[in-house]
């Protein structure tokens, strides 16, 4: 009877450090993942994506040009090794914006757009997915430019990505990059982003167009899940404002730069919104 005390005292003590182990060992976890969970569940790196901008862009201007200014921009003549446009564009405090990177289906986007570049990071041992993306804090004016320079053939494919039309949403994102499966459809309705749990960082294009308004706003606010349900935090721009430049309805000057003579033509707008040059062929 004393062996069978023993051996059943012996049993309890195991069975007693077991489970104190297991509850101390569930503790510990516990208060990991909440010092897991606290702060930020990400950082994020935002430049302006200047790679999309270039001298073959549009530039947009504030006022319209002068008549001598006028005859100086429609007598360039494009020369090999020379970029005359680009230096009256800088003269005159040219705008360079880009070509909507989306259209809508059965409607045109009209006027341009400005991207940006996010780098997303997280040091999170938990997974987390990133599910939804507003624009927050917008506020818009009726859009400064009146005059533009754009491109002949500017065209070309369009920029993996989101794309914000804020004519339509701000946070609704659609899929920009014109060799996506479903190009111009709602981005988080086809993709996530995952992060923590030694997951890659995740890298994203954000273009936004603002139509005939001028826009700023503070903040891109992401939603995310994690196992603890949803959240949101903001991307910033290090305490500057986003903002997306926009076109006036009714345009005052609108110039066309081809690369054939003559290289540079004044065109007007149709009731449908297209710009028509007078030259042969257009």
């Amino acid at each position: 009877m004393v062996i069978v005390a023993v051996t059943i005292g012996t049993f309890r003590d195991q069975l007693l450090q077991r489970l104190t182990a297991e509850s101390s060992a569930r503790t510990t976890q516990s208060a990991e993942d909440k010092v897991d969970r606290e702060g930020p569940a990400f950082t994020s790196n935002v430049r302006r994506d200047a790679n999309s901008v270039d001298h073959l862009q549009p530039f947009i201007f504030n006022t319209p040009f002068s008549p001598k200014e006028k005859r100086e921009l429609l007598s360039i003549q494009l020369r090999p090794g020379e970029d005359p446009i680009t230096s009256f564009t800088k003269s005159h405090h040219g705008y360079g914006v880009d070509e909507p990177g989306v259209s809508h289906p059965g409607k045109e986007v009209y006027g341009y757009s400005e991207a940006w570049l996010v780098d997303i990071l997280s040091d999170r041992k938990a997974s987390f997915v990133i599910n939804g993306m507003r624009i927050k804090g917008l506020n818009c004016a009726p859009a400064k430019a009146t005059t533009v320079i754009t491109y002949q053939g500017q065209g070309g494919g369009s920029y993996e990505g989101m794309f914000f039309d804020l004519t339509r949403s701000t946070s609704n994102p659609l899929i920009a990059g014109d060799e996506e499966s479903h190009f111009g459809e709602p981005y988080f309705r086809y993709k996530k982003i995952d992060l923590g749990n030694g997951a890659s960082p995740g890298g994203l294009r954000i273009e936004v167009t603002s139509g005939t308004k001028d826009c700023n706003w503070r903040a891109f606010e992401v939603t995310y899940a994690d196992s603890e349900g949803k959240h949101t935090q903001e991307i910033t721009s290090n305490g500057k404002t986003f903002a997306v430049r926009g076109f006036t309805a009714k345009p005052a000057q609108v110039f066309r730069v081809f690369t054939t003579a003559p290289f540079v033509q004044e065109c007007t707008m149709t009731s449908q919104g297209h710009y028509k040059c007078q030259r042969k062929g257009w």
